[in-house]
């Protein structure tokens, strides 16, 4: 007995040590010159051992900032990695596609393998423009290739891709994309072209975090959960101008899309045939055409009937080979939160919607749905244009009756309809290229792509980025969950600064405190919810973050300047699993840990 209580106490003992043990972890750091042409593949690529994995997998790659590195071969990288910029204020490195001895360039740049791997990429600007101002041929920035890589991006900038930004084609990754921007993705004749993120089909997800990102002049799917999905979020993220639907989450498991500004996105709203026919996936909405879808399996509704059948739900995600378990799918364990979100069309766009429809004489042969019949039939309906909405009829009824009665936790609240108030002439101006796109789709006579570019600097990039997305609405401006603005706060900077240690409130009227204190969180053990309070008798930087057995950081709760005081913080398990969990609170020379346990 004594020998196991020794052994348990030493067992403990290590598990409380982790979080000091990852948080003290080095690497070394190699920084890479931008010269010679192709030196930056060179060097990444080259350092691996025989068989293509990692040499050297705990190193940093530091570029340069103010520089241009020409890539001349993909990046395939088999294994963790981490690329940060030099540190400073001037442009970040650009990565831009080398021309070739035969006239050619790459078509992507990063394709990550490695099955657990973990791959993090700060302040880098990712170009699909070369020298000669040519944009690449179906270019992605970054794809995903194995099983559960964790990704980890902040600051990253992607310009002018043609197919994706990123792409996830492999099961349960861990993304947590931060504080970067998506801008120009475009295709000069394919609509469809340019989606910031996309994610195959069914490809299965363990997190999807998109924070405090901006996604400016893109053409379509900014963000896609398109397999079972253990945590997804979409927050304070600012879309200006799109084309097509942003958004590929019709069967989401566990979605929480919340303090959003999306001004001008899904502009092409869709013709009838695009619309009955699902081309931008409303089915079987067959009249409305909106930036929100979301379904469950029906087979009462008007719209079942309509087309004779049932409408899948997330029972389309059954795959037991691959980790999706029925009862992983039962309705009362989904999750849909659609909370205080902006949104909101220009007047030069609803304009040309109207003038469009009152003239336009092109038809098409339609194969229509008709209730009661197993069959469509034929219609011969005008080419007008269906003027995108926040959510279509289908998806609405979906919240409001076959959510309620499958009991579905759903959270939909405070989405409002209102303009932004852009101050920047040039960021306005934009409307009248994504117009003459929209009329180009409906005429079938795409020849160019709707570049913002007011600096005729799309290569080299201009620095700072052109665009100004902060705006006027003061309603708008602490209309989140959180009482900050809607959108991306990188364009708030006062208010981003105080975000950051949201979860964490000052203790009103306390003592400062002499010594630094963590105490034992309370209620504990807990469920979902428990409460960490701690003081700091010195002003500095701290940070209190959570981990789990394992020593991996699931949450972080606290990273900023705080003030001497005592502070409570407010911790959400909701997505974790019963355990074992840790606390800790380092800055200034403290380091306190502390264990809590986790009943669901």
């Amino acid at each position: 007995m004594k020998r196991l209580l020794i052994y348990f106490t030493l067992i403990t003992w290590a598990l409380l040590t982790i979080p000091t043990q990852v948080s003290a972890q080095t690497a070394d750091t190699l920084d890479i010159a931008p010269l010679p042409v192709g030196n930056v593949n060179n060097v990444i690529v080259g350092d691996t051992l025989a068989g293509g994995l990692r040499a050297h997998p705990n190193r940093v790659y530091r570029l340069t900032r103010g520089s241009i590195y020409q890539v001349t071969a993909p990046f395939i990288i088999n294994g963790s990695i981490k690329i940060v910029a030099t540190r400073g204020t001037n442009r970040p490195p650009v990565l831009a596609p080398a021309i070739l001895p035969d006239g050619s360039s790459i078509g992507d740049f990063f394709r990550f393998y490695g099955k657990g791997s973990s791959v993090q990429i700060s302040n880098v600007y990712l170009i699909s423009i070369r020298a000669d101002g040519a944009q690449l041929g179906w270019s992605t920035g970054m794809s995903l290739n194995a099983d559960s890589i964790k990704l980890k991006l902040r600051g990253v900038i992607f310009d002018g891709f043609t197919a994706s930004g990123l792409s996830v084609n492999a099961h349960w990754s861990k993304m947590d994309v931060q504080d970067c921007d998506f801008r120009n993705l475009m295709h000069a004749t394919s609509w469809f072209g340019g989606q910031p993120f996309i994610s195959g089909a069914p490809i299965h997800m363990d997190t999807c975090k998109f924070i405090n990102n901006t996604f400016f002049s893109c053409n379509s799917y900014l963000w896609s959960v398109r397999g079972y999905d253990k945590y997804s979020v979409f927050e304070h993220n600012t879309i200006v101008y799109g084309i097509v639907n942003p958004f590929l989450t019709r069967q989401g498991s566990n979605l929480h899309i919340k303090n959003n500004l999306f001004y001008s996105a899904h502009s092409m709203g869709g013709n009838p045939d695009h619309v009955i026919n699902g081309w931008f996936l409303n089915y079987p909405d067959t009249s409305s055409s909106s930036i929100i879808y979301i379904r469950g399996l029906d087979s009462t509704s008007y719209w079942s009937k309509l087309w004779g059948g049932n409408i899948a739900g997330t029972n389309v995600y059954l795959d037991p080979n691959n980790g999706v378990t029925q009862d992983m799918l039962d309705p009362s364990k989904r999750v849909f939160e659609l909370k205080n979100n902006a949104y909101f069309w220009p007047k030069k766009l609803t304009d040309f919607y109207k003038a469009y429809n009152d003239t336009v004489k092109l038809a098409d042969s339609v194969d229509v749905p008709k209730y009661g019949q197993s069959n469509e039939i034929k219609a011969y309906l005008k080419r007008k244009l269906i003027m995108p909405t926040w959510l279509n009829n289908y998806a609405q009824w979906t919240i409001d009756s076959l959510f309620v009665r499958t009991h579905v936790n759903t959270q939909v609240a405070n989405n409002i309809n209102q303009d932004p108030g852009f101050s920047d002439a040039n960021v306005l101006g934009q409307v009248d290229k994504v117009i003459d796109y929209v009329h180009k789709i409906c005429t079938n006579t795409l020849d160019v792509p709707w570049f913002f570019d007011p600096n005729n600097a799309l290569y080299p990039p201009a620095w700072p980025l052109p665009e100004n997305l902060a705006y006027t609405n003061t309603t708008m401006q602490t209309a989140g969950t959180d009482g900050y603005a809607l959108g991306d706060l990188n364009w708030f900077p006062a208010q981003k600064a105080q975000w950051l240690v949201t979860d964490v409130k000052a203790e009103p009227n306390s003592v400062k405190p002499t010594e630094y204190t963590l105490s034992q969180n309370y209620p504990n053990p807990f469920n979902p919810t428990t409460v960490i309070k701690f003081s700091v008798p010195v002003t500095g930087f701290y940070t209190l973050k959570v981990y789990n057995i394992l020593g991996q950081e699931v949450a972080q709760l606290l990273n900023g300047q705080l003030n001497p005081g005592s502070y409570s913080a407010t911790f959400d398990a909701t997505r974790l699993s019963t355990g074992v969990y840790f606390y800790n609170l380092t800055g200034n020379n403290v380091n306190i840990t502390k264990k809590m346990m986790l009943i669901k």
